[in-house]
């Protein structure tokens, strides 16, 4: 769910272990014990869920599998890929609802998320009935839904100034065993759903292949769909690091998973995955970018807070754009007509609080709108840049 609009009180405790430090204070450590480099590590009782990120070369991860022949044969493919962007998320809820009320929103083949995106991946990778379900979580919760905030906890060496029990609740009531059953069915035909995390330890980008998880009959399946799900949307020092227990060369790690979008905020495959051109095969790569794209231009407050928070914001749109010029390359590289949606850069409102019901149903409409309308798609980045928009600075 990375972004920067955290309340004020939770970035400035985010600086007390660093004050800690420089008191002479020892603060408790939450650390993991990560498998060795170079060890092939997976969950106890799982095998080729997960795949890193930046891999290079041409593994053939999908040989002998149905998602294989489905994704190299099939007279057309779809993929759908979700960015983070937190709240930001309502306007890819809306835009699938309004997509959906068209009538030719697809099955999509192979759905990818980060984040934010994450979360609505199942949904839009099991279909329109589902909508239901992305519009009353992006409409009608609110910040206390999704965080309790505790920012003096990080005084006594807490990974993080928030408790993430809300938004595990939240997660649970929607990733139901009946779900899970759901996913492995379209997994078996071939279809994928894949989810990015951050390992921290690693510092590399991990891709889980939820459809096979949900396919493995493991007993712990609904469990650690559901951790993955929460790993991807847990930004580093708001949220704790999710620890997910590996097995390498028959001994028990832990690692330590966070926010998706701290490598990559979006993502369509892994570079590693190279799709033969099929003549007469249409392929369909469609992104939904749960943020603007445009540099906004807005007086910068002079306290360290503001300073801090826009920052981050203008790191995360660098980011962004370095992400959609990779999926814009592999797209040409494989064959795909490219279909990028963004929020709109003249999209007015900004808020300032998380989770603002009243912003969030104001980004569900404009979301729904441009999907009803079929016009908010475009073929490269430019559209969607707009013009710089001049704003007043928020509190800072």
């Amino acid at each position: 769910m990375l972004n920067t609009r955290l309340p004020r009180r939770a970035v400035l405790a985010l600086g007390a272990p660093a004050a800690l430090s420089a008191c002479g204070l020892t603060a408790a450590r939450f650390t993991a014990d990560p498998p060795p480099e170079g060890v092939e590590a997976a969950p106890p009782g799982y095998h080729a869920i997960r795949a890193w990120g930046d891999l290079s070369g041409s593994p053939e991860i999908l040989a002998d599998d149905p998602a294989h022949d489905l994704l190299t044969s099939a007279a057309r493919v779809d993929m759908l890929a979700l960015s983070g962007g937190s709240d930001g998320g309502a306007y890819g809820a809306g835009f699938l609802k309004g997509w959906t009320e068209r009538g030719d929103r697809p099955q999509f083949d192979y759905v990818t998320g980060v984040s934010t995106g994450a979360l609505i991946a199942p949904l839009a990778f099991l279909g329109p009935g589902y909508d239901p379900l992305l519009e009353h979580f992006y409409t009608e919760t609110r910040g206390a839904d999704v965080l309790l905030l505790k920012p003096l906890q990080v005084l006594t060496g807490a990974p993080a100034v928030g408790d993430p029990t809300p938004l595990r609740r939240r997660i649970a009531a929607i990733v139901t065993p009946r779900m899970v059953e759901a996913i492995a069915a379209e997994r078996l035909r071939g279809r994928l759903l894949l989810v990015g995390t951050t390992n921290l330890d690693a510092q590399r980008q991990v891709i889980w292949d939820i459809g096979r998880i949900a396919a493995s009959g493991q007993p712990d399946r609904v469990e650690l769909i559901r951790q993955v799900l929460l790993a991807s949307a847990s930004i580093p020092g708001a949220f704790p690091p999710v620890p997910i227990e590996v097995v390498a060369d028959g001994q028990r790690y832990s690692e330590l998973h966070v926010d998706g979008g701290v490598t990559h905020g979006i993502f369509a495959y892994p570079p590693s995955v190279r799709l033969p051109r099929r003549r007469g095969q249409q392929r369909n790569l469609w992104v939904i970018r749960n943020s603007k794209l445009a540099p906004e231009l807005r007086a910068t407050k002079g306290s360290a807070v503001a300073v801090v928070e826009r920052g981050l914001d203008t790191m995360i749109k660098s980011q962004a754009h370095s992400d959609m010029d990779t999926i814009a390359r592999q797209a040409r590289r494989d064959g795909f007509r490219l279909r990028m949606t963004a929020v709109p850069p003249d999209f007015p409102y900004i808020s300032s609080v998380p989770f603002d019901p009243l912003y969030m149903q104001t980004l569900f409409r404009t979301g729904y709108a441009a999907g009803r309308s079929g016009r908010a798609w475009a073929d490269d980045i430019a559209p969607l840049m707009g013009a710089v928009v001049a704003q007043t600075a928020g509190e800072g």
